[in-house]
């Protein structure tokens, strides 16, 4: 089976049966994605609650 995204490299049966659906190369290139986005998040911590992820500025002016 070919990769969705780039269409060129085949994926593995090994991958296909752990249930990823794209190549390795993809895979890496949206991990490294996702992961840049998580280091830009700051969690507030409250009191008595859990955390508050805030990603953008406008966030800020909404916080009680």
């Amino acid at each position: 089976m070919d990769c969705p995204i780039c269409g060129i490299e085949e994926i593995s049966e090994g991958r296909l049966a752990l249930g990823y659906t794209t190549c390795l190369t993809c895979g890496e290139a949206a991990a490294q994605q996702e992961t840049e986005d998580k280091s830009r998040r700051v969690a507030i911590a409250y009191d008595k609650g859990g955390y508050q992820y805030i990603t953008e500025d406008t966030n800020l002016a909404d916080l009680g």
